[in-house]
């Protein structure tokens, strides 16, 4: 290469570069969210291993001075010093008895109507006793009695079979009945909730009032309402059983359910974004990393919930889920220049680098550029028991186009590893989100950018020498990572993916020119994107949109906004990115029911501040006040708990239906046409579906919260949300 032609390289990648920086600058000014502490919901579970007298546990109650008393089929206990104490002495025993009792319907005392034959529960305040009652909501004023009849607006209710009654710190009256739950204010109006109303469920059991809200247990988990919003728990993440016997709420804010399988406890904890962060940080260390490379993985559990016997397990999408770690990390050290975010970053940028290693010698070489999916040491037990032949042919049965391949793991040239091979389109399109990122937020010297722009070379030649596809050691494609406009354009077989596979490989084209500087990627990209039609191919269908609320296969959705996050970033021509922001603007019009904030981000990232003009006019495609605080809601409420556990959604009040054909299993959110809260649904990963209603996981798998990290560090890095000096100073609350 010549001196000027060296020169017009280094000058296109720096100007490249820069084009780059100036994208970021500009769109992190758009809108800013202050974040500072705020309170997050962690549960806290007690059995006969923490001194209960029995798991069956039939109520909780606090004494008068603020003691809690348990009482289970086995005898009384105390809680004390985080232990709950069986209770021996009879003065004990009398004394919880008292306290329980205080907690209970006491109607011979009352003189209630002759009507009223069934009470369960009493309150009382200022000279007021309500009475939920089988016949009804019966108060009490100056010695008489009156059947309420709240009334809100047109709408008058005269509830039955009313299970609840309470006042909250206010004053105000609660009651809860199958027909909903109502309340009323200081000015004697009622306002009167059903699931139309976000009310969650009501088959109710109980009700307790604390200084943050009212809780309400019910036969399949426990509501809250708090601050005007309806929270739901539901399923082992928030109970240790989902029949609530009673709710009793201390004078520091902690609700205490009694439940058939010991008493669980839901506290209010102040932490802030930056301390969860920390948090997942922390466990990702502790109990994901995966071989010497520390592939960033789910961890095994032996018993359900026992987080001391986590052990890291390999999956299909090690390269993936590590790329979005690296992204992850990238980002975190744009925003806090931390050595130890940079060293996490580097880790994980050669554990990729290493996937595209091991499969080059051995007795099953693939070509050059080939990445893994995976790497299981040959210490552990061989997974080709697994993945075995009948296992191809069970799964060519279902999907012609299946590849059966054998072996599925062979092993590497130096012995010591299997790989496994078919990867996918998903596979790279986290790698190469992950180099890019890595390469603008990191990579500060030629030293540190050299290797990345090697191992994107690779693998986007192989992919240019294969007929835009990943070839396998066996000579042919792998099943999902082809690109061809022979395949996309012209074979049916290929419909659904034709938009999102067409973006793929113009990503990681566009990536190529970006970080190599290589005007021979960039031709290839306009060939394909002008004369293939691959940049018209993802505005009418960037996937398969099968129905409301969804644009289908969710992993493919996130897979989309990976790529449209260097695709529009890094592309100038106005023709090109008419088209890929007609695509996520499109596309961000069903996933914001989501409230994802990993998408929501993207979405700002590539759009704030733009204008698109057609033949209709101009459009603003600047995302809404509402995009920015969905993500950061979503962000304040994911849970600290990642554990697969059980949990429905199916029965609730509040659930609206997708309307998806016979046959497939039902999914829905809530009446307002939004997901549920991601606090109150089984998925944690963007890529999962949060619109599925149940999942029957057994407790025994938890997951990495990188994909909190990712989402919380984009956003911190484009200026998206900052975070208080208050809200930094903020220690976690909770362990990992």
């Amino acid at each position: 290469m010549s001196m000027c032609a060296g020169l017009r390289k280094s000058l296109r990648v720096t100007w490249i570069a820069l084009v780059a920086w100036g994208c970021w600058v500009a769109s992190g000014s758009a809108v800013a969210v202050e974040v500072g502490p705020f309170t997050q919901h962690v549960h806290v579970a007690f059995t006969t291993s923490d001194g209960l007298p029995a798991d069956d546990v039939l109520r909780v109650a606090g004494g008068r001075d603020g003691t809690l008393y348990a009482e289970t089929p086995a005898g009384l206990a105390r809680f004390g010093d985080g232990q709950w104490v069986p209770l021996v002495k009879e003065a004990d025993r009398a004394a919880a008895r008292a306290a329980l009792a205080a907690a209970s319907a006491d109607k011979e005392s009352l003189r209630l109507p002759a009507e009223v034959t069934d009470v369960r529960a009493v309150a009382a305040r200022e000279g007021e006793t309500a009475v939920a009652a089988r016949e009804g909501l019966y108060l009490r004023t100056d010695g008489s009695w009156r059947l309420a009849l709240p009334q809100m607006g047109a709408v008058r209710w005269a509830p039955v079979d009313v299970r609840a009654a309470v006042y909250d710190a206010d004053g105000q009256l609660w009651f809860a009945a199958p027909q909903g739950v109502g309340v009323r204010h200081d000015d004697g109006t009622w306002r009167l909730f059903t699931g139309a109303e976000g009310l969650p469920y009501n088959d109710f059991t109980c009700a307790a009032a604390g200084p943050d809200g009212v809780w309400f247990g019910t036969r399949n988990g426990a509501v809250l309402f708090r601050r005007g919003e309806w929270h739901f728990r539901q399923g082992r993440r928030w109970l240790l059983d989902n029949s609530v016997r009673s709710v009793h709420v201390d004078t520091q804010g902690r609700a205490w359910f009694a439940t058939p399988a010991g008493v669980s406890r839901i506290d209010s904890q102040v932490t802030t974004l930056a301390a969860k962060a920390a948090f997942y940080e922390d466990a990702i260390e502790k109990r994901h990393r995966r071989t010497r490379f520390g592939y960033v993985n789910p961890a095994v559990l032996a018993a359900p919930g026992d987080l001391t016997t986590a052990r890291p397990d390999y999956s299909d999408n090690d390269g993936f889920n590590t790329g979005l770690y690296l992204a992850a990390m990238s980002h975190a050290y744009a925003v806090t220049n931390d050595a130890r975010h940079r060293e996490s970053a580097e880790k994980a940028f050669a554990a990729l680098c290493f996937l595209g290693e091991v499969t080059q010698g051995g007795p099953h070489p693939a070509p050059p550029g080939f990445v893994a999916r995976n790497v299981v040491p040959v210490t552990e037990p061989d997974p080709n028991q697994i993945y075995d032949l009948e296992y191809d042919r069970r799964r060519n049965r279902a999907d012609s186009m299946w590849k059966i391949i054998q072996p599925r793991l062979p092993v590497d040239a130096t012995g010591q590893w299997y790989w496994k091979c078919d990867s996918s389109s998903d596979e790279l399109d986290g790698h190469f989100f992950g180099y890019a990122t890595y390469f603008d937020r990191v990579c500060s010297t030629e030293e540190q950018r050299e290797p990345v722009r090697q191992v994107v070379r690779r693998i986007v030649d192989h992919l240019l020498k294969h007929d835009y596809s990943l070839v396998d050691h066996d000579g042919r494609p792998t099943r999902w990572a082809r690109f061809s406009p022979d395949e996309l354009n012209r074979q049916a077989a290929w419909c659904d993916e034709r938009g999102l596979n067409s973006y793929s490989m113009l990503t990681y084209l566009i990536i190529a020119h970006h970080i190599t500087g290589d005007q021979a990627y960039r031709d290839v990209y306009e060939q394909l994107a002008f004369d293939e039609g691959y940049g018209m191919n993802g505005m009418t269908q960037p996937k398969a949109l099968p129905g409301p609320r969804s644009a289908g296969h969710q992993p493919d959705d996130n897979m989309a906004f990976l790529n449209y996050y260097h695709l529009i970033r890094y592309e100038s021509d106005p023709r090109l990115l008419s088209m890929y922001r007609y695509a996520i603007t499109q596309h961000w019009r069903y996933e914001k029911f989501e409230r994802n904030p990993f998408a929501n981000f993207i979405y700002a990232a590539c759009c704030a501040g733009e204008v698109r003009r057609d033949q209709w006019g101009e459009t603003d495609l600047s995302p809404p006040p509402s995009c920015y605080d969905d993500a950061v809601e979503t962000l304040r409420r994911y849970p600290l708990d990642l554990i697969e556990w059980p949990m429905s959604n199916a029965h609730r009040t509040d659930l609206m239906l997708l309307g998806d054909p016979p046959g497939v299993k039902a999914r829905g959110g809530r009446f307002d046409g939004y997901a549920f809260q991601v606090d109150e649904r089984p998925e944690t990963y963007w890529d999962w579906d949060p619109w599925q209603l149940t999942s029957e996981s057994t407790g025994t798998r938890v997951r990495p919260g990188f994909h909190y990290l990712l989402a919380y560090y984009l956003g911190r890095s484009h200026g998206f949300l900052t975070e208080t000096d208050a809200a930094l100073q903020v220690a976690p609350a909770a362990k990992p």
